[in-house]
């Protein structure tokens, strides 16, 4: 029995595994360290391997040079590709986390951030709730199959041993990245408004009958008020979200196609 050995589909697949390793690292749920790394890498390489036949097909006749020199630049080009569609689909979620922190402390629980052993760090309340949420319409939704149809995208507008303009991405990205402040304050904007009211009634009513503690008094209500609030604009919390989803494939695209 005789092996056949292409070196330039090992090659192709190994540039491939690297932009898919970078990508899966930074997904949503699979960013967690209660998910192996070597759950995350085998994951990778089944995409690499997949698309890796159809990819070497496209190159040159004459194959690639394989010189060490060449394959250190191809892995960070493969580096910079998979960084850059990562931060692209975490836009959203990063969204939703600072929508919920600024809801978690407009109602008073900035000071009970609990800590997250999965992510190793301070998290909301709030904000761990906008995206839990937010992972879940991902997933029922089917966007992830967005997100598998972007990493066949970007073998095909951005091929390994190509060309390469990581600059014209990452402009995309600053550009792209100014909508999370604005999105971020409309999902809140309910809270807000709201406690906003609570707090300019609380203000008339203390002028009024200074003997109350506003600190003791107000402090509940705006617990109550911003927790019933939270809950009604839930609707209005889905529909921005599933907008930011239905924008995803013509954002990724444009960052695709601005690296080429």
């Amino acid at each position: 029995m005789q092996f056949d050995l292409n070196i330039n589909l090992m090659a192709v697949t190994a540039s491939l595994a690297v932009r898919f390793a970078v990508l899966t690292a930074t997904l949503p749920l699979l960013d967690l360290r209660s998910v192996p790394p070597l759950w995350r890498v085998a994951m990778a390489f089944c995409f690499a391997g997949a698309l890796a036949p159809g990819v070497a097909a496209t190159l040159p006749a004459g194959g690639v040079d394989l010189g060490w020199q060449i394959l250190t630049i191809e892995a960070i080009r493969s580096l910079v590709v998979g960084l850059l569609l990562g931060f692209a689909i975490n836009l959203v979620f990063t969204t939703v986390r600072m929508a919920g922190s600024i809801a978690g402390m407009q109602i008073g629980f900035a000071i009970v951030n609990a800590f997250d052993p999965m992510s190793n760090s301070q998290v909301s309340v709030i904000s761990q709730l906008y995206y839990l949420l937010a992972v879940l319409l991902f997933f029922v939704t089917g966007t992830h199959h967005i997100l598998i149809s972007s990493m066949f995208q970007s073998c095909v507008v951005v091929p390994p041993f190509g060309s390469l303009d990581p600059s014209a991405g990452a402009w995309v990205l600053l550009k792209e990245f100014g909508t999370v402040f604005s999105i971020g304050f409309r999902i809140a904007a309910p809270v807000v408004l709201v406690l906003l009211l609570v707090s300019a009634s609380m203000g008339v009513i203390v002028k009024t009958v200074p003997q109350i503690n506003v600190l003791i008094v107000g402090f509940p209500i705006k617990i109550a008020v911003g927790l019933v609030t939270l809950g009604a604009s839930l609707v209005f919390y889905r529909t921005i979200v599933m907008q930011m989803f239905v924008g995803m494939q013509d954002q990724l695209t444009g960052l695709l196609l601005a690296m080429r």
